[in-house]
């Protein structure tokens, strides 16, 4: 009986570390860039404690989401050179559904995918298990960055968006001005080079255009790196398929029919996670039966064999003492 209880024990706590894994509800997540967001409160925090509002999805249907394509065109008219980007978690029931909704409006956008990692199988941070996922990097055109945000929902159960913009521009005022003085030095050794004298003049002036050239390319590669950038908003988009989707609470009869939903969930979650357990373990405890039950026989024999050797000595009579 106290084995039993034992048990039982055992069981119960381990469903109790389970069930206290989990955070239902939960859209938080960090970016790459070390922000945290959460989607319950609708704020983010940057990696040195900044604090900044997010856009949500039901901001974006309400209609008071920023208007980057204005915004974009307003900075372009301007001169000032700025970059958007996004980072976008999905949960779906439909995977190929919603990836196919994904392609299709990144496509519609014009736009396109620069890098693309696909998996499945695995428990995330927050204990629900996530059967596919993929992760894609797309690089949208600025001017139809915004309404690319207002189809998110047609991707799946947005459990979180951060949206960010960069002032670019002195950076790069700072690169057109340096390839202008580049390429006035550059004309202004080719003319000396024209009127060099002599040959160690002339060496020497090749060697200083040499580094001149290579200074050109460079800053022309980072100018064209700022035009790309400005272009083309980058867009990181996870979609992970899981097995019942998060949804936000209010009151508290929603939360307490949360609470027994996920309780239920994660109860037979350990149900089935300690089926897979014993399935798993059988294959070992078959192999170990199958060498323990004969050595513990072999044992018993041989231990029966030294009893009934030492009660068969006990019981002959003592040798008789001669005078």
């Amino acid at each position: 009986m106290k084995k039993i209880l034992a048990i039982l024990l055992i069981l119960s706590v381990s469903f109790m570390l389970v069930s206290c894994g989990r955070k239902s509800g939960s859209g938080s997540y960090y970016s790459e860039q070390g922000e945290y967001y959460d989607s319950n409160s609708g704020y983010s925090y940057d990696s040195d404690g900044g604090f900044s509002a997010m856009d949500s999805r039901e901001e974006a249907k309400a209609g008071d989401s920023y208007d980057y394509a204005t915004q974009s065109g307003n900075a372009l008219a301007s001169g000032l050179k700025l970059t958007y980007s996004a980072n976008i978690s999905v949960e779906t029931l439909e995977y190929e559904k919603s990836l196919s909704a994904i392609l299709e409006a990144i496509e519609k956008a014009g736009g396109f995918i620069s890098y693309r990692n696909e998996g499945g199988g695995y428990t995330s941070t927050y204990g629900s298990y996530i059967k596919n996922w993929v992760r894609l990097e797309c690089r949208i055109p600025a001017g139809n960055y915004q309404s690319f945000l207002d189809g998110t929902s047609d991707f799946g159960n947005v459990t979180g968006l951060l949206s960010s913009m960069e002032d670019i521009t002195s950076q790069y005022v700072d690169t057109e001005a340096r390839l202008s003085s580049l390429n006035a030095q550059r004309q202004r050794l080719e003319e000396m080079m024209k009127k060099a004298e002599s040959v160690s003049d002339l060496i020497e002036i090749e060697a200083q255009l040499s580094d001149t050239i290579y200074q050109i390319e460079s800053y022309t590669a980072r100018k064209n790196t700022f035009d790309n950038l400005v272009a083309y908003s980058t867009v990181t988009i996870e979609l992970n398929e899981v097995s019942v989707v998060t949804y936000k609470t209010e009151t508290f009869w929603d939360r307490l029919i949360a609470t027994i939903g996920s309780s239920l969930r994660d109860f037979a979650d350990f149900l089935e996670t300690l089926l897979l357990g014993i399935i798993y373990l059988a294959p070992f405890a078959a192999v170990i039966c199958l060498i323990a039950i004969p050595l513990v026989k072999h044992i018993k024999k041989k231990r029966a064999k030294k009893l009934a050797a030492a009660a068969e000595n006990a019981a002959q009579p003592l040798p008789k003492e001669t005078d």
